[in-house]
Parts: C-alpha cells; structure tokens; sequence
C-alpha cells in the first residue's frame, strides 16, 4: 500500500503580532485542528483580535523546509465580556441645599460608570434610593455621555428631586443613600451618600417684645 503523506495536515501556523493563541492538530487526515488560547484574554484590555493562519502538510519529513503551505486564511476573534466590575460612582459623596417649601424638578445629579467592555455590563441602566421613608426620588431616565480618561467610560446621570414640599423644622438635614445597576443587574458594591440641607425661608418680624407705638 502507498501511504499519501503529503495529503495529510502536520502543523498550523499563526501570523501576527503577539496573537495570545495557537492551533493544534486533532486530526491529519482531516486536516482538523483546534484553536485555543495561549493565555487568559480580557475584554476590558483587548475585545478582539485578527490574525492570519496557514496549514502546512507532511510531505517533505521533519525539517520542514519543503512543506506545502496553505492559501492564508484571515482569523477574527471576538472576546465576550463578563460582567465583572460593579458600577461605581463618579464622587464620594454629594452634597446640595434647598430652600423650605419648594419642589424641585432636580436638587442635584448623581453619576455612575461601569469598567466592562460590552455595552450591556459597562452601561448604568437603574439607580435607586435604598434608603426608606424619604421624601425624594431619582429620575428613571438620564442623560449619557461619554468621557476619556484612561479608558472609554459611558456615565449615566440622573436627578434627584423631592416629591413632598420640606419643612426646616420639622426636619434640618437628610442624608440618603444611592446605588446604581449596570444593564447586566449587578449593583454597586457600595451606595453613595447624599447629603441634602434644608434652609428656611427668611420671615419678616419683630422678635421678642413687640415694638409700641411712640405716643
């Protein structure tokens, strides 16, 4: 029997500038192989890649000086986000006043970014007042805008207003906390705290004893 050597698939090469994978033969006669990674990949550093793989045959022994190479064949790998990082919020803390007895169609905003890469995980799509009993809301709808930093960062920012008209005496100052969820669900890991005052609206009038009229 003839054994057609040449026929048969020994090795795949990759083409490309620190491309984190390589190809493996599974089968020769097939010409089947398996792509995998040579190392952990991640979206948040590269989201895809491309490169260019050839096929190389068996025909000339071990040297590999005379194998027969393949026509080049273009590879694009795209790498699926996880959602990995919770939102996080733009301050610390923030802080506003307001005067007594008004409503407020926004006393102020608060912003959150998220670090993943893929639209559903790296966008703020809910915040809430976790805090209970409280006389204010947060819009359901906010503005988006985009900043560069070090990365691409899509914040997402709302307003808060008070649903109810706020008394200085019966209560000086509020402090509410606030967390936010990416599009994937996941939650801050740590609310934010808003610290709201109360001012009073300044009243004309005599204090203490009433003044007498000069006779």
């Amino acid at each position: 029997m003839c054994r057609m050597v040449e026929r048969e698939i020994c090795a795949f090469q990759i083409h490309g500038q620190d491309a984190p994978f390589e190809a493996v033969v599974l089968n020769r006669t097939s010409g089947e192989g398996l792509l995998r990674a040579t190392g952990p990949v991640d979206c948040e550093s590269q989201k895809e890649y491309t490169f260019v793989i050839q096929a190389y045959d068996c025909g000339a022994g071990p040297s590999g000086a005379d194998w027969k190479k393949s026509h080049k064949a273009v590879v694009h790998i795209q790498v699926d986000d996880l959602n990995e990082f919770p939102p996080a919020f733009r301050e610390s803390e923030y802080k506003a006043s307001v005067t007594e007895g008004r409503i407020y169609d926004s006393i102020l905003q608060v912003e959150a970014w998220d670090q993943d890469c893929s639209p559903q995980y790296s966008q703020i799509c809910n915040y809430d007042i976790v805090t209970p009993g409280t006389p204010f809301a947060i819009d359901r709808n906010g503005q988006c805008w985009s900043v560069k930093l070090n990365s691409k960062r899509d914040y997402r920012i709302r307003n808060i207003r008070n649903t109810e008209r706020l008394s200085y005496e019966r209560q000086q100052s509020y402090v509410i906390m606030v967390t936010a969820f990416d599009c994937g669900q996941r939650s801050s890991e740590q609310g934010v705290a808003v610290h709201i005052d109360v001012k009073p609206v300044c009243k004309s009038g005599w204090q203490g004893q009433s003044r007498r009229n000069a006779t």
